[in-house]
């Protein structure tokens, strides 16, 4: 069935089916015709909004990246004060709604960058030397800033490729304790604790 709707709808609809088709399918599959295919277009269609396979992983790269600002905003509007920064980070990483755990899709973008030209991750790496130096000036001991980073990542990447995630109960406990190094080791006044799923 053909897509209906503006030239950014139909440039989302062909990201969401490139995603969805790395999710179900594989990297391997990822070319211009499948991708056609599953959003409804003609090859010109697609062409039109995406000349090579390389500007659509790019594509798809910046969009992850797009969505996941987005959602540090959101997270960053309830906070203040040393440390603000690595709690919405980490709130961002882990909150089911979010952009990194909503779904795989998102992280297809990832898995075929790598596949296809580790090159295309460039704007991931510029923003995450920005979210770096965000972490080190947060007001907070850098080594905590850092440490809650990578914990972020490696609970979203663990979900990702399904590389021992821990339960539900224990990842709770985790969050609560990240969020505790960013207040100096003190509980928070205010888990959240919905932004770990049951």
């Amino acid at each position: 069935m053909p897509v209906k709707g503006s030239g950014t709808a139909t440039r989302r609809n062909v990201l969401l089916a490139a995603a969805e088709l790395v999710e179900r399918e594989g990297v391997s599959r990822l070319t211009l015709d499948a991708v056609a295919e599953r959003a409804g277009l003609s090859k010109g269609g697609i062409l039109h909004h995406f000349a090579t396979k390389d500007s659509l992983v790019a594509a798809m790269i910046e969009d992850l990246v797009t969505q996941f600002e987005e959602d540090l905003t959101r997270h960053m509007a309830g906070e203040s004060g040393p440390g603000s920064f690595a709690r919405a980070f980490l709130r961002a990483c882990l909150d089911p709604d979010g952009a990194l755990t909503r779904t795989l899709k998102v992280s297809a973008g990832i898995i075929a960058a790598l596949a296809v030209n580790s090159a295309l991750l460039a704007p991931l790496h510029r923003r995450y030397e920005d979210w770096r130096r965000r972490l080190e000036d947060d007001g907070i001991d850098p080594a905590i800033a850092e440490l809650v980073r990578f914990a972020a990542d490696g609970l979203w990447l663990g979900g990702v490729f399904g590389l021992g995630p821990p339960s539900q109960a224990l990842r709770k406990r985790l969050f609560a304790k990240l969020i505790e190094l960013t207040h100096g080791g003190n509980p928070a006044p205010s888990l959240a604790p919905a932004l770990v799923s049951d």
